[in-house]
């Protein structure tokens, strides 16, 4: 459990300073703080979920390496995002956010 906790948190926060370095006004930058977030959890917790789902459709196999499962995971949320340019705002934003989460869920009660 501690080895997905500390792969997770790697790849959100490669993921976090990936998104931050592309912002255009780097003036209003928060400094970053030290503890996750909720919101980072959350996204923990969700990216575990996707794991389990991609192992019960067979996709990852239950032995599979670390290395195995993150390349897994990545490409499939690298085919559920959108296009660049196809979001125009952050309402649409967040609501193509919220239909993933529940389907996500939906995929976890099956």
């Amino acid at each position: 459990m501690k080895q997905w906790l500390t792969l997770l948190i790697t790849f959100l926060l490669t993921v976090s300073i990936t998104a931050c370095s592309n912002t255009e006004d780097s003036k209003s930058e928060q400094p970053v703080d030290k503890e996750p977030t909720n919101e980072a959890v959350n996204m923990i917790a969700n990216d575990e979920k996707i794991i389990e789902m991609l192992k019960k459709k067979g996709e990852i196999p239950e032995d599979a390496s670390q290395e195995e499962i993150t390349k897994a995971l990545q490409k499939y949320l690298k085919n559920k995002a959108p296009g660049p340019g196809t979001l125009k705002d952050e309402k649409e934003k967040q609501n193509y956010i919220n239909k993933l989460k529940e389907e996500i869920q939906k995929n976890n009660k099956e």
